[in-house]
C-alpha cells in the first residue's frame, strides 16, 4: 500500500472507532436491558478497529520532522 492509501484507510478506521464507541454509549443509555452478546460484539469491533490502525499505518505514531532543513 502506498502512503496516501494507508493514511486514508487509517483515518477512516479511527472515525469508525469513534462512531462505534459513540453508538455503544447511545445504546447503553437508551436500552436498559442490554444483552451480553451485543456488548461483546461492540467490544470486539472497537478492539479490532483500534488494533488495525497501527498495523496498517505504523507511521501514525512516529515523530514527523517538517523543518526546512530536514533535520
Amino acid at each position: 500500500m502506498n502512503k496516501w492509501l494507508k493514511g486514508f484507510v487509517s483515518f477512516w478506521l479511527w472515525i469508525a472507532v469513534i462512531l462505534v464507541s459513540f453508538m455503544m454509549l447511545v445504546v447503553s443509555v437508551v436500552a436498559s436491558p442490554i444483552p451480553t452478546v451485543a456488548v461483546t460484539i461492540f467490544a470486539v469491533v472497537i478492539f479490532g478497529l483500534s488494533i488495525a490502525v497501527p498495523i496498517i499505518n505504523p507511521a501514525i505514531f512516529t515523530k514527523q520532522t517538517t523543518t526546512a532543513t530536514g533535520t
